[in-house]
């Protein structure tokens, strides 16, 4: 029937050779299905497991990679902490620094500030003096102007004009009284 078709005499023959026709073509259709699937099924498995294995190649060298980004991350983290921390310890280092000499400064500039303000007291202090020895000399000879001409008489001024006149020949050259030349330049 299906690829052999004989005609038959009888019933039994009919079946017999049916029987036979339908094994031989079930044997046909068995080898043809089996020669099929040997030469296209295969390549498809071998194709199907190349991709399943290219897929887990790529996934196992997805994961490695992800594995050191994960790492790499990590160090970038604790290297970040410890960045993070040495800069710290520069900024309190520098603050340390920047407040010593901001205090070595400060007592530098008291110190100057200090030296000065003596200084000018000093200075301030030899005005002064200078200025009450001027003022007790102004007054002393004011007194004495004022004062002397009562206290000397005519003697004692006579007297006071002899001890000037020796003073003056002790000072003057040995031999030439100062007084004899006071008389020969008053002639």
């Amino acid at each position: 029937m299906f690829l052999f078709a004989v005609e038959s005499a009888g019933f039994l023959d009919q079946a017999k050779e049916l029987f036979e026709n339908n094994l031989i073509n079930w044997i046909l259709l068995v080898v043809g299905l089996v020669y099929l699937y040997n030469k296209f099924v295969p390549p498809l498995f071998v194709k199907r497991e190349e991709s399943i294995k290219a897929a887990l190649a790529d996934a196992a060298e997805a994961k490695r990679q992800g594995q050191e980004f994960l790492a790499e991350q990590k160090k970038r983290i604790e290297n970040a902490e410890a960045e993070q921390k040495q800069i710290l310890a520069d900024a309190r280092h520098l603050a340390d620094q920047l407040k010593m000499q901001m205090e070595a400064q400060a007592k530098s500039d008291a110190a100057q500030l200090l030296t000065k303000i003596e200084q000018q007291i000093a200075n301030e202090r030899q005005s002064a003096v200078t200025e009450l020895r001027q003022a007790a000399a102004a007054a002393s000879i004011k007194l004495t102007e004022q004062i002397l001409p009562s206290l000397l008489d005519g003697e004692a001024k006579a007297k006071l004009l002899n001890q000037f006149m020796e003073q003056l020949d002790s000072m003057s050259e040995p031999g030439q009284t100062f007084s004899a030349n006071l008389e020969t330049s008053r002639k």
